[in-house]
């Protein structure tokens, strides 16, 4: 099969499921896709099968920069927030993104399985009223550029992590992180700067 047959059909693949695209944009049949109209794939972006991508609740949008890779099963959610994902980068196997208050990604950045970012916090602080009654917070998740998070990490509401930064396996990130550091631990904190 000719490559320009090929790009023809994953083009169709996106324009079917009414998912925006670009140029070589390739979106598995067996991807999951809710609420299309709300997500946008840049250039050679790849969502591979399984993944996950929904766009649910009002003013939800999902924005995925040129030349990204969703991996299988990976579940990309906004719960009536924004997910922006920059160019370059990679979501691994079994990762959860949620978009309630907000999340940026950066370019560059490396996702590695099993991480959970959630934007968002339950209210909990009066015992005499039921957590689920007492609300959330909605702070948002920033993440800059050339950030590798490790597997298995979690990334918690109001969280800024700067450029360059290294999120260690297994790290509950519950405190902005400085450009080039290295945080490791429950909660992380930081191990070591990544410049000499």
């Amino acid at each position: 099969m000719s490559k320009y047959v090929k790009i023809i059909i994953k083009k169709a693949l996106c324009f079917v499921r009414g998912v925006k695209s670009g140029s070589n944009a390739f979106l598995s049949p067996r991807a999951e896709v809710a609420f299309a109209k709300k997500i946008s794939l840049g250039k050679d972006v790849v969502v591979e099968r399984f993944a996950r991508i929904i766009a649910n609740g009002e003013n939800s949008r999902i924005t995925i920069g040129d030349n990204t890779y969703i991996h299988p099963y990976a579940l990309i959610k906004t719960n009536d927030g924004k997910i922006i994902i920059g160019r370059n980068s990679t979501v691994n196997d079994y990762t959860v993104l949620y978009g309630h208050g907000g999340l940026e990604i950066g370019n560059d950045v490396h996702i590695a399985t099993h991480v959970v970012i959630v934007p968002a916090n339950h209210v909990f602080s009066n015992p005499d009223i039921p957590i689920s009654k007492q609300g959330e917070t909605r702070k948002g998740v920033k993440i800059g550029d050339d950030v590798w998070v490790g597997a298995g990490a979690v990334i918690l509401d109001g969280v800024t992590i700067g450029n360059g930064a290294v999120i260690a396996a297994g790290a509950v990130v519950t405190k902005s992180v400085p450009e080039y550091s290295l945080v490791a631990g429950v909660p992380a904190r930081i191990i070591k700067g990544r410049r000499k």
